[in-house]
């Protein structure tokens, strides 16, 4: 004969046995679980509570000139016509190139027209170097620079 176990065996007393779960436990166990998770939730909004007064009283205040709290920013200067905006760019451009002007009035520094600035280097030309203030050809020999 083979040895099987029956799931259900009985009792002289004719009552069947458990299941061996004990729902005492399960019950016991749930318990300490939602207890352990409320006092953890309590903890931790404590610890917040306590974190964001410490940073609410290291705050410095606002700023006189700040914009008041709940205040939008202003919107972006959205630039909606950009042919306009061009050829807006453009005519600033064309007036400093065709104008006289100050770069820089302190140090004395004019701005001429780009047509006038042309004249004047053809008639004038191009600076050239003096032959004396040519700087001297350096030749390598064995190692050792020699001047001429």
């Amino acid at each position: 004969m083979s040895d099987t176990k029956s799931l259900h065996v009985t009792t002289p007393s004719g009552s069947t046995e458990g299941d061996g779960v004990s729902y005492k436990g399960l019950a016991w166990f749930g318990i300490i679980l939602a207890g352990t998770t409320l006092v953890c939730q309590v903890l931790v909004w404590g610890m917040f509570g306590l974190f964001e007064g410490q940073a609410k009283k290291d705050d410095p205040g606002r700023a006189p000139l700040a914009a008041p709290i709940g205040a939008l920013a202003p919107p972006p200067n959205l630039l909606t016509d950009e042919p306009a905006n061009l050829a807006r760019f453009h005519a600033e451009e064309d007036q400093v190139l065709t104008s006289y002007g100050w770069m820089d009035r302190n140090a004395g520094v004019v701005r001429i027209p780009i047509a006038r600035a042309k004249a004047l280097l053809l008639e004038r030309g191009l600076p050239v170097r003096d032959s004396a203030t040519e700087p001297k050809k350096v030749e390598k020999s064995e190692g050792r620079k020699v001047g001429k």
